[in-house]
């Protein structure tokens, strides 16, 4: 009779649950970030940087809503700003216009023209402008705050705040 003995069937209980112990533990590391997408807790931290753009689009939305174009634009480029010099570490020099920034964030290559574009145009009509922003002028530019947004934050950090005002 070839039985096993107690210790050998041991270390083979012990071989076994120690082997599946590490494949469990590889596939929850592999599938960690849809266990937590599933089951809803803890989720991603949004950072304060994040946070404050969140609350200045939520905030150029009030101001739409009122018709005051020409503050929502101005928001919009120190938004715009912020999110350009905490993302991609492109800040604005002090005696930098409008239009160089643009420019400077233009030829970074990874970021779209137009957008940016919109956002610099919008502002300077809401800023030095003779004429008030038009709708159009204004949505222009707050498409291309969300598209740039979109871009520079490059995981979707920021919420869409794009519904009608």
């Amino acid at each position: 009779m070839n039985r096993i003995s107690f210790f050998a069937q041991m270390e083979l209980v012990f071989i076994l649950g120690l082997g599946a112990l590490i494949i469990i533990g590889f596939l929850l590391f592999y599938f960690r970030e849809q266990i937590i997408e599933a089951i809803g807790v803890g989720g991603v931290k949004k950072t304060i940087l994040e946070q404050e753009i969140e609350q200045r689009l939520v905030q150029i939305r009030q101001l739409a809503r009122q018709q005051m174009f020409r503050e929502a634009s101005v928001l919009m480029w120190q938004t715009m700003t912020l999110a350009s010099e905490g993302f991609l570490g492109v800040g604005r020099a002090p005696n930098e216009s409008a239009r160089q920034l643009g420019v400077k964030l233009m030829n970074r290559g990874d970021l779209d023209p137009s957008a940016i574009n919109a956002i610099v145009m919008a502002f300077e009509k809401a800023r030095y402008g003779q004429t008030p922003l038009t709708t159009q002028e204004f949505k222009d530019g707050l498409s291309g705050l969300h598209q740039f947004l979109q871009t520079a934050t490059s995981a979707g950090g920021i919420s869409e705040v794009t519904e009608e005002y």
